[in-house]
């Protein structure tokens, strides 16, 4: 009775949308949704026959192209609305769309009492039909629930109020994504949008994902030592300060850096990486490169596999531990930078 509105945004949070939304599609998942559209068309060519939800992205003249490529639009006002009956003139079903509604994070949508009337007026257009109602009422603390469960309950009610003018329920009516579902708020509603919880993830910073029973789907993030260089006590290297290095050092490279989404630590304690099974750390990021301090591995070697993310031995870096490093807001929005990276599928 309660559908799943997948949201496979920005690349699937850095899992890779495609394949993402083909393994989501073989679990029986009920639609997918992002507001990328090179994203939704890529899947959607790849042979992906699930509903695809644009959320709001579009510009109203460029709502047509969302339903030719067989996506279902998103619509926040009443341009959107005229733009989405010209659209839907001389097609032989109606155009499923979904009205987005800005219960209260102040970002994007139809104003909550207003939506009802725009609803009326989806209804009221020629070839459009309110397939969907949604809002979005994230929160990061427990500070924050019960302004979102507040929220939540008001948008509730306007759902009903909706329906029960119109005599047919709305086939997606989704108000709870992951935070609001990791923290068992009900609402009553037919449908839920998981975004972090799909992945393994917690938007709730003082919860881990994995006490609610989901597991990481990113397993591991794994690059190898491109070059271990010695250093010697008073060497005269950048940042070494007169007189040069204190004392001797060994440090490793691996080709991962801001490019892929790595940069260097926002907090104090630094950021690490795992090789031979001990935690190393990470003593500076560039552009392509990131340099570890090795002085405790004098075996380590050039081919030596570092651990970005995942378990070497007894030492395991998480990517909320990442995300906490590089002063990220959550581990699902480091992922978002995640890139250049070649990934591995697995059961």
């Amino acid at each position: 009775p309660v559908r799943i509105l997948a949201p496979i945004k920005a690349d699937a949070y850095g899992h890779g949308a495609v394949p993402v939304a083909r393994h989501l599609e073989a679990l029986g998942v009920d639609g997918l949704a992002t507001a990328n559209i090179d994203d939704a068309i890529a899947v959607r060519t790849a042979g992906v026959e699930l509903p695809i939800l644009l959320y709001a992205s579009a510009l109203p003249e460029g709502l047509g192209h969302v339903v030719a490529q067989g996506l279902t639009p998103t619509v926040v006002d009443a341009d959107g609305v005229r733009a989405l009956a010209e659209a839907a003139a001389g097609r032989s079903a109606p155009v499923p769309v979904h009205l987005k509604v800005d219960a209260g994070l102040g970002r994007l949508g139809v104003r909550l009492d207003e939506a009802a009337a725009l609803a009326r007026r989806i209804d009221a257009a020629p070839g459009l039909d309110v397939e969907g109602i949604y809002t979005h009422l994230p929160f990061t603390s427990d500070a924050d629930a019960a302004w979102s469960a507040r929220r939540l309950e008001a948008f509730a009610a306007v759902v009903r109020a909706i329906e029960a003018e119109r005599g047919r329920p709305i086939r997606f009516a989704q108000g709870a994504a992951s935070s609001l579902l990791a923290a068992g708020s009900p609402d009553g509603l037919t449908t839920v949008a998981p975004g972090h919880l799909v992945f393994g993830l917690s938007p709730i910073a003082e919860l881990d994902a994995a006490t609610l029973g989901f597991a990481p789907a990113l397993r591991a993030v794994r690059a190898r030592l491109i070059h271990v260089g010695e250093r010697r006590r008073g060497d005269d290297l950048a940042g070494a300060g007169p007189g040069g290095l204190a004392a001797d050092g060994r440090v490793g490279v691996v080709l991962f850096g801001m490019d892929n989404g790595y940069r260097p630590a926002a907090r104090a304690g630094g950021a690490h990486m795992l090789c031979r099974g001990r935690r190393c750390t990470v003593v500076g990021v560039s552009a392509e490169y990131a340099t570890i301090d090795l002085s405790g591995l004098p075996d380590a070697a050039v081919g030596d596999v570092v651990t970005v993310i995942g378990t070497d031995g007894d030492e395991r870096i998480r990517v909320e531990d990442v995300a906490a490093q590089l002063g990220a807001p959550s581990a699902a929005y480091w992922l978002v930078a995640l890139r250049g990276v070649p990934l591995r599928y697995a059961a």
